[in-house]
């Protein structure tokens, strides 16, 4: 199981609230106004639902511009977990230093 999540879910709701804006023009352009109004209390609780779901993250999303697909991201990351959580800061900073000092 990941902690990540690609951004599909958001694009998706993004895509059909742009989609949603259209049908709305084109309903006022036609003068249907009882529509539109009904299609806006749709478009609001859909712009809500999606910010209802990123509110519920425990912090807030990161997007990552670097290279790689996002599969091998998350590969990524996670394998960089797996070794953070398992390091104590706490007994590394009491742990005697195993470096050899250099002589000059």
């Amino acid at each position: 199981m990941t902690s990540f999540l690609p951004a599909g879910i958001i694009n998706e709701t993004l895509e059909e609230i742009c989609e949603k804006i259209t049908r709305l023009k084109e309903m006022m352009d036609a003068g249907e106004n009882e529509q539109a109004k009904r299609g806006l209390i749709e478009l609001e609780e859909t712009a809500l639902g999606l910010w209802d779901f990123i509110e519920k993250f425990t912090c807030q999303p990161l997007i990552y511009t670097g290279m790689g697909n996002t599969d091998e991201i998350i590969r990524r990351l996670e394998w960089a977990l797996t070794f953070t959580e398992e390091f104590d800061p706490a007994a590394f900073k009491k742990s005697p230093s195993s470096r050899k000092h250099r002589v000059r």
